[in-house]
């Protein structure tokens, strides 16, 4: 269920995931099950999708095992989709996650 911008949850976070070549990908978490399920959720990267499999394609061929590392930079009980998204975005501006050099955002 797709929820609106100013749809209130009970809980939404902001993390970080950190791959073996060390980019990153900022993401939310907002749907309503997200206090429950956070742990198991890394994200949709749709549009860094073809760039992510090219470079894991490559780390996968010299190892048999990788590691992505999960951080929760922000939480907050009883906030907006639109509060949640908006420090997404401060957070993917913030450590330049839409640099392919650096990250995965698009």
């Amino acid at each position: 269920m797709q929820l609106k911008r100013d749809s209130i949850i009970p809980w939404g976070c902001v993390f970080k995931i950190t791959f073996p070549n060390k980019k990153i990908y900022i993401g939310s978490d907002t749907a309503l099950t997200a206090r429950l399920d956070y742990f198991k959720y890394f994200g949709s990267p749709r549009k860094a999708k073809p760039e992510m499999l090219a470079d894991m394609g490559e780390f996968l061929i010299e190892k048999k095992l990788y590691v992505l590392k999960k951080e929760i930079l922000y939480v907050r009980e009883n906030v907006t989709v639109g509060e949640i998204l908006q420090i997404e975005h401060k957070f993917i501006k913030s450590l330049d996650a839409k640099n392919p050099n650096v990250g995965y955002n698009r």
